[in-house]
């Protein structure tokens, strides 16, 4: 099982991905299992829970704060 950080906003569910070009992590919409594809999967929950903890002392994305560690299989149509 994998794990995503994610969040949702106005019902829609959004998860981390790493941006090459701003060298830096930004929340898209998971709306289809191609978007899925592209977030940020840890095979393993303390590492997601590692990399969310870094995300909220170091980046800044708005709500970080509503951010958290779901099981990637919650979000496959």
């Amino acid at each position: 099982m994998s794990y995503v950080i994610a969040m949702w906003k106005d019902g829609v569910p959004y998860a981390i991905t790493a941006c090459n070009q701003t060298n830096s992590f930004q929340l898209i919409p998971l709306d289809s299992d191609v978007a899925l594809n592209k977030a940020f999967s840890h095979p393993y929950r303390a590492g997601a829970a590692s990399i969310l903890n870094w995300i909220l002392k170091n980046e800044s994305i708005d709500s970080a704060e509503d951010l958290s560690i779901q099981d990637e299989g919650r979000f496959r149509k």
